[in-house]
């Protein structure tokens, strides 16, 4: 289950307070006990800014990531220990990193953008069949623009061939 930052920052709220417990917390948003503690450790290092604006959203520069995959590689920092370290709401970015720069070489870590605003799956079906009707429109039209061409270039021949 997705959980928003706003969630994120309540649930740490929640346990900031001593209104309950961080096995309370775990069962009311149906999280294991190690995110919730990445979080509250997240909001003591941070406050509430990751949780929130720009830094929930940051973009990490290419530059930065290979620092932090040559780290954690090396063993000196867990890939959670890094996240931290970089104020990411996301503890398994680096790890994420990571398995990337395995998969795939060190060309394939780049500057990203983040995902695309997530979709209800009715949302993409339209969006998705939209997208089809309006290439069948374009090429619809392509086709129609050459067969007006063709008709009024075959009339012409037509009118010259009377005149001779």
């Amino acid at each position: 289950m997705r959980i928003t930052a706003e969630e994120k920052l309540r649930a740490v709220l929640e346990y900031m307070d001593d209104s309950s417990s961080i096995t309370k917390i775990c069962k009311k948003y149906r999280k294991n006990k190690s995110d919730v503690q990445y979080w509250i450790n997240l909001y003591k290092r941070f406050g509430e800014a990751p949780f929130t604006g720009l830094q929930a959203k940051r973009v990490y520069s290419r530059e930065e990531k290979l620092k932090a995959i040559k780290e954690v590689m090396s063993g000196r920092v867990s890939g959670r220990q890094k996240a931290l370290e970089l104020g990411s709401p996301n503890p398994d970015v680096v790890n994420d990193w990571i398995d990337l720069y395995r998969e795939r070489g060190e060309s394939a870590v780049q500057q990203s953008r983040g995902r695309k605003k997530y979709m209800l799956h009715e949302d993409r079906q339209r969006y998705l069949a939209d997208k089809e009707l309006r290439a069948r429109i374009e090429f619809l039209e392509a086709e129609n623009d050459y067969l007006k061409k063709s008709y009024s270039l075959i009339q012409e021949k037509n009118r010259q061939s009377k005149k001779k």
